[in-house]
């Protein structure tokens, strides 16, 4: 691994990792009915980021990602079900990327369901070009979309409401309810400490110090960003632009297509287009992460395509279901950590665990936690189920661990009064 980065480098990168379009549209979606408490997934990104400082010293040290820490710890077996689990909270970012390229195809007057197949079809093209030449469109694409959203904050007028941010956010926080602030500020905050695509950032700086700084910036940048999209919202809300704004998704990219439309002729529906590609490029970029997760498999291996049309499919799949873009990635995220939690605080702790013990473990709260998300989504539970989710993931996995460690002592007891 080349360690080269410094601290003001590791920051960038962590930002333009969290900075997408579930970010962006996910927050606009959310402040239109929770206000300036809308900003929840980015204030708990940034604090993510600053939780991923405290771990960046050990994890720079040890130069492993998640992944293969818990190979070194438990083994190879557990180092490919930990890869394999990376899928499903990759899975939950793809669909927000598809919901994303929808509101803004049916923006550009494509209609249901041509736009879903249309976008689909786009992330698998735009999967298959230059890692290096898609990456450089893509994040142009989102940086221009950024630059807009503050000249939109600032024609709307809402540049006072931003310096207020703060405590109007902490006044808004109430239109959660506290399970439901609890697990996705939970949910957020643990997937960027567990999360190995920010890992590769933080193990790349020049020394553990630019690790630890670099995160702790990228924590700032991103509370300070973070409340840029309700601002903006609630600016335009109070204006009176949005009464008809059709569906919820769709607000960001109006917005800015509408900011920058009466510059000049034409420009409205080029913001769309730059904001479709930006879309395209996230869903590309995870299509291909998850493609290759997937060719871990003989079946992968041997067919590629085969493995990206199946990713493309799983992440189509969860955007079918009626939830917004943030919760989307909150309820899948939620069966990655209900899977990991428990051995990944076990690690943490430096309490050992055999391989089998972990293995359990994790196939304990994978199954619970995946069982209440699919009773939720088929309507046998309360569509919000997340913190049952998680709740009760978690409390499989340690019941398991504990239980295993039980048997296992019993074990040992019987075995040294044979011994007598």
């Amino acid at each position: 691994m080349d360690r080269v980065l410094s601290s003001v480098q590791i920051a960038a990168l962590l930002v333009s990792a969290s900075y997408g379009i579930g970010f962006l549209f996910g927050s606009g979606e959310l402040a239109l009915t929770h206000g300036m408490a809308g900003s929840i997934y980015g204030i708990a990104t940034g604090f993510g980021m600053l939780a991923l400082a405290l771990v960046a010293k050990p994890l720079w040290k040890s130069g492993l990602s998640v992944w293969d820490l818990f190979g070194r710890a438990y083994g190879t077996q557990l180092r490919g079900l930990v890869a394999a689990l990376s899928l499903v909270w990759m899975a939950g970012v793809l669909a927000a990327q598809i919901h994303g390229g929808v509101a803004v195809a049916r923006l550009l007057g494509v209609p249901d369901p041509h736009g879903l197949i249309v976008v689909l079809g786009l992330i698998y093209a735009a999967a298959q070009m230059s890692l290096r030449i898609a990456s450089g469109v893509f994040t142009g694409c989102l940086l221009l979309s950024g630059l807009v959203l503050v000249y939109a904050l600032v024609a709307a007028d809402g540049l006072a409401l931003y310096l207020g941010a703060v405590p109007r956010f902490v006044e808004d926080l109430d239109t959660f309810s506290p399970t439901q602030l609890g697990t996705m500020s939970l949910a957020v905050c643990l997937l960027v400490v567990t999360g190995a695509d920010y890992h590769q950032f933080v193990m790349s700086g020049r020394t553990a110090r630019n690790a630890v700084v670099g995160c702790a910036m990228a924590g700032l940048a991103l509370i300070l960003i973070g409340f840029l999209p309700a601002a903006v919202v609630m600016a335009m809300q109070s204006g009176g632009v949005l009464a008809d704004m059709p569906d919820g998704k769709q607000v960001i990219p109006w917005a800015l297509s509408h900011a920058v439309g009466g510059l000049a002729g034409g420009l409205g529906a080029g913001m769309l287009v730059a904001l479709s590609l930006a879309a395209l490029g996230s869903g590309a970029a995870i299509l291909r992460a998850m493609a290759s997760a997937m060719s871990t498999t003989p079946t992968g291996k041997s067919r590629p395509r085969l493995a990206s049309a199946a990713a493309l499919f799983i992440g189509a799949a969860l955007a079918s279901r009626d939830q917004g873009i943030v919760e989307t990635m909150v309820s899948v995220n939620i069966i990655y950590l209900a899977s990991v939690g428990v051995c990944f605080a076990a690690l943490l702790a430096d309490i050992s665990l055999t391989h089998q013990r972990a293995r359990a473990t994790m196939v304990a709260g994978l199954v619970v936690s995946g069982c209440v998300y699919a009773a939720s989504w088929l309507g046998l539970l309360a569509p919000q189920a997340d913190a049952l989710s998680l709740g009760a993931g978690l409390a499989a996995s340690m019941g398991v661990a504990v239980g295993f460690g039980l048997v296992a002592g019993h074990q040992r007891a019987d075995v040294t009064k044979s011994c007598r």
